[in-house]
């Protein structure tokens, strides 16, 4: 009867260890479960941007081809199309607070949507 009713100190040190284990493999697996929901969204959006580098490449040069045309002087066309991309990059060098700001609560919505989607699904369990 004795020994039914004593504490059993490894046993507890068991249950612990047992739990410790299960609560780092819980959050191995919710790791990798929002890792799999950023890294496709990352990997889409690198390649949106290489897409969209290619596009602004080639019409910048179709623009310069147009506006060479129009002068009379690729060199020229060339030119101006140079002079308005540096004039967006001094727009964004003086807005760029503001341009930080834009991004950085962009990107603290989306986290803070997946954050909402993964409750969401662990409430429907």
């Amino acid at each position: 009867m004795e020994e039914k009713d004593t504490f059993s100190i490894k046993g507890v040190i068991q249950k612990l260890k047992e739990y410790v284990e299960n609560y780092a493999d819980l959050a191995y697996l919710k790791i990798v479960g929002r890792g799999s929901k950023i890294l496709p969204g990352i990997a889409i959006g690198v390649i949106s941007m290489l897409f969209g580098f290619f596009v602004i490449f080639y019409l910048s040069i179709a623009l310069a081809c147009f506006i060479g045309e129009l002068l009379d002087s690729y060199a020229l066309g060339f030119a101006v199309t140079g002079l308005f991309f540096i004039a967006l990059i001094l727009l964004l060098a003086i807005f760029r607070r503001a341009v930080k700001k834009m991004f950085a609560n962009f990107f603290i919505k989306f986290l803070i949507g997946l954050r909402k989607d993964d409750d969401n699904e662990e409430q429907h369990k």
